[in-house]
Protein backbone atom coordinates (compact mmCIF):
# COMPACT_ATOMS: atom_id res chain seq x y z
CA UNK A 1 0.00 0.00 0.00
CA UNK A 2 1.04 3.16 -0.77
CA UNK A 3 0.59 7.40 0.17
CA UNK A 4 1.66 10.31 -1.14
CA UNK A 5 4.07 10.85 1.37
CA UNK A 6 7.09 13.17 1.13
CA UNK A 7 9.77 10.47 1.01
CA UNK A 8 11.77 11.69 3.17
CA UNK A 9 12.40 10.41 7.32
CA UNK A 10 11.22 12.82 9.95
CA UNK A 11 12.56 13.21 13.47
CA UNK A 12 9.91 11.50 15.24
CA UNK A 13 9.15 8.36 12.90
CA UNK A 14 13.01 8.33 12.54
CA UNK A 15 13.52 7.21 16.43
CA UNK A 16 10.31 5.43 16.67
CA UNK A 17 11.58 2.89 13.92
CA UNK A 18 14.97 2.93 15.53
CA UNK A 19 13.77 2.09 18.81
CA UNK A 20 11.38 -0.46 17.69
CA UNK A 21 14.17 -2.12 15.60
CA UNK A 22 16.58 -2.25 18.63
CA UNK A 23 13.70 -3.58 20.71
CA UNK A 24 13.50 -6.23 17.84
CA UNK A 25 17.49 -7.23 17.47
CA UNK A 26 17.23 -7.71 21.44
CA UNK A 27 14.36 -10.09 21.00
CA UNK A 28 17.05 -12.21 18.93
CA UNK A 29 19.50 -12.66 21.72
CA UNK A 30 18.80 -15.18 24.25
CA UNK A 31 18.81 -13.61 27.32
CA UNK A 32 17.58 -10.42 26.72
CA UNK A 33 15.03 -11.78 24.28
CA UNK A 34 13.56 -14.32 27.11
CA UNK A 35 13.36 -11.14 29.47
CA UNK A 36 11.64 -9.45 27.36
CA UNK A 37 9.12 -11.61 26.20
CA UNK A 38 8.56 -12.27 29.73
CA UNK A 39 7.93 -8.75 30.74
CA UNK A 40 7.04 -6.77 28.03
CA UNK A 41 4.33 -8.42 25.91
CA UNK A 42 0.46 -6.88 26.99
CA UNK A 43 -0.84 -10.04 28.87
CA UNK A 44 -4.23 -8.92 30.01
CA UNK A 45 -4.21 -11.25 33.19
CA UNK A 46 -0.56 -9.40 34.06
CA UNK A 47 -1.33 -5.96 32.93
CA UNK A 48 -4.85 -4.90 34.39
CA UNK A 49 -5.25 -7.75 37.25
CA UNK A 50 -1.45 -7.48 38.41
CA UNK A 51 -1.08 -3.71 37.93
CA UNK A 52 1.97 -4.49 35.72
CA UNK A 53 0.75 -1.38 33.63
CA UNK A 54 4.22 -0.61 31.93
CA UNK A 55 2.63 -3.35 29.09
CA UNK A 56 0.31 -1.27 27.89
CA UNK A 57 3.79 0.68 26.49
CA UNK A 58 5.87 -1.72 26.02
CA UNK A 59 3.85 -4.34 23.99
CA UNK A 60 3.97 -1.90 21.18
CA UNK A 61 7.97 -2.15 20.79
CA UNK A 62 7.34 -5.79 20.57
CA UNK A 63 7.25 -8.25 16.97
CA UNK A 64 6.77 -11.44 16.41
CA UNK A 65 10.34 -12.78 15.45
CA UNK A 66 9.35 -15.96 13.84
CA UNK A 67 7.84 -13.53 10.94
CA UNK A 68 10.40 -10.35 10.15
CA UNK A 69 7.01 -9.60 8.19
CA UNK A 70 5.38 -8.16 11.02
CA UNK A 71 7.82 -5.42 12.36
CA UNK A 72 8.66 -4.45 8.94
CA UNK A 73 5.27 -4.37 7.31
CA UNK A 74 4.25 -1.53 10.67
CA UNK A 75 7.36 0.42 10.15
CA UNK A 76 7.01 0.61 6.61
CA UNK A 77 3.31 1.68 7.00
CA UNK A 78 4.60 4.17 10.03
CA UNK A 79 6.94 5.97 7.39
CA UNK A 80 4.52 5.91 4.35
CA UNK A 81 1.56 7.78 6.75
CA UNK A 82 3.16 9.20 9.41
CA UNK A 83 5.61 11.76 7.55
CA UNK A 84 2.95 13.69 6.51
CA UNK A 85 1.00 13.75 10.33
CA UNK A 86 4.20 14.58 11.65
CA UNK A 87 4.80 17.66 9.22
CA UNK A 88 1.74 18.63 9.74
CA UNK A 89 1.45 18.72 13.46
CA UNK A 90 5.11 18.33 14.62
CA UNK A 91 7.24 15.88 15.97
CA UNK A 92 6.31 16.55 19.85
CA UNK A 93 2.58 16.20 19.01
CA UNK A 94 2.83 13.43 16.59
CA UNK A 95 4.69 10.97 19.18
CA UNK A 96 2.16 11.73 21.92
CA UNK A 97 -0.25 10.95 19.46
CA UNK A 98 1.50 7.84 18.55
CA UNK A 99 1.67 6.87 22.15
CA UNK A 100 -1.52 7.66 23.41
CA UNK A 101 -3.00 5.22 20.01
CA UNK A 102 -0.46 2.51 21.63
CA UNK A 103 -1.68 2.86 24.55
CA UNK A 104 -5.08 3.63 23.80
CA UNK A 105 -5.54 0.44 21.88
CA UNK A 106 -3.58 -1.73 24.49
CA UNK A 107 -6.59 -0.58 26.69
CA UNK A 108 -8.86 -2.28 24.70
CA UNK A 109 -7.70 -5.25 25.56
CA UNK A 110 -9.02 -5.08 28.90
CA UNK A 111 -12.41 -6.65 27.30
CA UNK A 112 -10.08 -9.91 26.99
CA UNK A 113 -9.98 -10.68 30.54
CA UNK A 114 -13.66 -11.70 30.13
CA UNK A 115 -12.29 -14.21 27.61
CA UNK A 116 -10.04 -17.16 27.05
CA UNK A 117 -7.53 -14.64 25.68
CA UNK A 118 -7.03 -13.25 29.12
CA UNK A 119 -3.65 -15.14 29.33
CA UNK A 120 -2.80 -14.35 25.44
CA UNK A 121 0.23 -11.71 24.99
CA UNK A 122 -0.35 -9.13 22.64
CA UNK A 123 2.68 -7.37 20.97
CA UNK A 124 3.26 -5.10 17.93
CA UNK A 125 2.33 -1.84 16.66
CA UNK A 126 -0.13 -2.50 14.96
CA UNK A 127 -2.88 -0.56 16.93
CA UNK A 128 -0.98 2.56 17.08
CA UNK A 129 0.10 2.39 12.99
CA UNK A 130 -3.86 1.84 12.43
CA UNK A 131 -4.38 5.15 14.62
CA UNK A 132 -1.87 6.77 12.47
CA UNK A 133 -3.45 5.76 8.94
CA UNK A 134 -7.09 6.79 10.53
CA UNK A 135 -5.26 10.15 11.21
CA UNK A 136 -4.11 10.41 8.09
CA UNK A 137 -7.16 9.04 6.61
CA UNK A 138 -9.37 11.92 8.46
CA UNK A 139 -6.54 14.62 7.10
CA UNK A 140 -6.37 13.50 3.54
CA UNK A 141 -9.92 11.51 2.39
CA UNK A 142 -9.23 11.49 -1.30
CA UNK A 143 -6.35 9.82 -1.26
CA UNK A 144 -5.71 6.23 -2.47
CA UNK A 145 -4.04 3.73 -1.03
CA UNK A 146 -2.67 0.13 -3.60
CA UNK A 147 -4.27 -2.79 -1.16
CA UNK A 148 -1.71 -5.63 -1.52
CA UNK A 149 0.66 -3.28 -3.52
CA UNK A 150 -2.05 -3.91 -6.78
CA UNK A 151 -5.46 -2.36 -5.63
CA UNK A 152 -6.32 1.39 -5.56
CA UNK A 153 -8.55 1.93 -3.00
CA UNK A 154 -9.59 5.07 -0.92
CA UNK A 155 -7.86 5.00 2.01
CA UNK A 156 -11.33 6.09 4.24
CA UNK A 157 -13.07 2.87 2.51
CA UNK A 158 -9.80 1.30 3.58
CA UNK A 159 -9.92 2.08 7.91
CA UNK A 160 -13.55 1.47 7.28
CA UNK A 161 -13.72 -2.05 6.15
CA UNK A 162 -10.76 -2.55 8.25
CA UNK A 163 -12.33 -1.28 11.44
CA UNK A 164 -15.54 -3.79 10.48
CA UNK A 165 -13.15 -6.53 10.01
CA UNK A 166 -11.61 -5.66 13.13
CA UNK A 167 -15.64 -6.04 14.85
CA UNK A 168 -15.98 -9.17 13.33
CA UNK A 169 -12.80 -10.73 14.44
CA UNK A 170 -13.94 -9.41 17.92
CA UNK A 171 -17.02 -11.13 17.75
CA UNK A 172 -16.14 -14.16 16.37
CA UNK A 173 -12.10 -14.52 16.82
CA UNK A 174 -9.96 -16.86 14.56
CA UNK A 175 -6.31 -16.39 14.17
CA UNK A 176 -3.34 -15.43 16.37
CA UNK A 177 -4.85 -11.25 15.87
CA UNK A 178 -6.07 -8.83 18.70
CA UNK A 179 -9.01 -7.34 16.43
CA UNK A 180 -9.55 -5.74 19.68
CA UNK A 181 -6.06 -4.24 19.92
CA UNK A 182 -6.89 -3.15 16.14
CA UNK A 183 -9.90 -1.71 16.97
CA UNK A 184 -8.72 0.60 19.69
CA UNK A 185 -6.07 1.72 17.72
CA UNK A 186 -8.76 2.82 15.17
CA UNK A 187 -10.98 4.16 17.54
CA UNK A 188 -8.89 6.01 19.69
CA UNK A 189 -7.25 8.24 16.83
CA UNK A 190 -10.50 8.78 15.42
CA UNK A 191 -11.55 10.31 18.92
CA UNK A 192 -8.33 12.27 19.32
CA UNK A 193 -8.31 13.85 16.16
CA UNK A 194 -12.33 14.49 16.32
CA UNK A 195 -11.95 16.10 19.74
CA UNK A 196 -8.50 17.60 19.87
CA UNK A 197 -9.60 21.23 19.00
CA UNK A 198 -12.22 21.32 22.20
CA UNK A 199 -9.85 19.90 24.29
CA UNK A 200 -7.03 22.17 23.02
CA UNK A 201 -9.31 25.20 23.42
CA UNK A 202 -10.39 24.37 26.71
CA UNK A 203 -6.81 23.83 27.81
CA UNK A 204 -5.54 27.17 26.66
CA UNK A 205 -8.65 28.90 28.28
CA UNK A 206 -7.72 26.76 31.64
CA UNK A 207 -3.51 28.20 30.62
CA UNK A 208 -4.92 31.33 30.18
CA UNK A 209 -6.37 31.37 33.85
CA UNK A 210 -3.98 30.24 35.08
CA UNK A 211 -1.26 32.93 33.68
CA UNK A 212 -3.74 35.77 34.76
CA UNK A 213 -4.20 34.51 38.22
CA UNK A 214 0.04 34.12 38.62
CA UNK A 215 0.09 37.80 37.12
CA UNK A 216 -2.73 39.27 39.52
CA UNK A 217 -0.86 37.59 42.49
CA UNK A 218 2.60 38.69 41.38
CA UNK A 219 1.64 41.64 40.97
CA UNK A 220 -0.49 41.67 44.37
CA UNK A 221 3.12 40.97 46.05
CA UNK A 222 4.53 43.48 44.45
CA UNK A 223 2.40 45.98 45.71
CA UNK A 224 2.82 44.23 49.14
CA UNK A 225 6.23 44.72 49.22
CA UNK A 226 6.31 48.15 48.11
CA UNK A 227 3.64 48.93 50.80
CA UNK A 228 6.24 47.02 53.12
CA UNK A 229 9.21 49.05 51.98
CA UNK A 230 7.52 52.48 52.69
CA UNK A 231 6.16 51.87 55.68
CA UNK A 232 9.44 49.81 57.25
CA UNK A 233 12.42 50.25 55.31
CA UNK A 234 12.34 53.76 54.64
CA UNK A 235 11.87 55.19 58.10
CA UNK A 236 15.10 53.30 58.27
CA UNK A 237 16.59 54.34 55.60
CA UNK A 238 16.09 58.03 56.51
CA UNK A 239 17.19 56.99 60.13
CA UNK A 240 20.74 56.26 58.69
CA UNK A 241 20.75 59.10 56.52
CA UNK A 242 20.50 61.00 59.76
CA UNK A 243 22.19 59.61 62.83
CA UNK A 244 24.16 56.48 60.40
CA UNK A 245 24.43 53.14 61.03
CA UNK A 246 25.45 52.23 64.35
CA UNK A 247 22.14 53.71 65.44
CA UNK A 248 20.02 51.11 64.29
CA UNK A 249 18.50 48.38 66.73
CA UNK A 250 18.88 44.71 66.22
CA UNK A 251 15.47 45.05 65.20
CA UNK A 252 15.94 47.66 62.11
CA UNK A 253 19.07 45.28 61.04
CA UNK A 254 16.82 42.72 60.80
CA UNK A 255 14.25 44.61 58.66
CA UNK A 256 17.00 45.84 56.36
CA UNK A 257 18.31 41.96 56.17
CA UNK A 258 14.83 41.13 55.19
CA UNK A 259 14.52 43.74 52.35
CA UNK A 260 17.70 43.21 50.99
CA UNK A 261 17.17 39.83 50.20
CA UNK A 262 14.13 40.56 48.62
CA UNK A 263 15.06 43.20 46.57
CA UNK A 264 18.71 44.32 47.38
CA UNK A 265 18.70 46.26 43.98
CA UNK A 266 16.02 48.80 45.13
CA UNK A 267 17.66 49.40 48.36
CA UNK A 268 21.16 49.58 46.70
CA UNK A 269 20.10 52.21 44.00
CA UNK A 270 18.05 54.42 47.11
CA UNK A 271 19.44 57.73 46.81
CA UNK A 272 19.11 57.54 50.70
CA UNK A 273 21.53 55.20 51.22
CA UNK A 274 25.33 55.95 50.20
CA UNK A 275 26.80 52.30 50.60
CA UNK A 276 25.43 48.93 50.30
CA UNK A 277 25.95 47.65 53.77
CA UNK A 278 24.98 43.98 53.30
CA UNK A 279 28.15 43.28 50.77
Amino acid sequence: MLSNSSGTISNAIKWLIIITSGFFLLQLLPVTGSLLRYYFPLVPYQTFLNGQIWRLLTYMFMHDTVSPLHILFNMLVLWMFGVELENLWGTVRFSVFYILCGIGSGLFSIISIFTPAIYAPVIGASGAVLGVITAFALFYPDRQIMLFFILPVNIRIFVLGYALYSVYGALIPHGNISHLTHLGGIIVALFYVKLYPYIFEVFREYSEKIKEKRRRNDAEKTREFSRYFEQQVDPILEKISREGMQSLTMKEKEILKKAARRDRERLKNNKIVPLDPFR
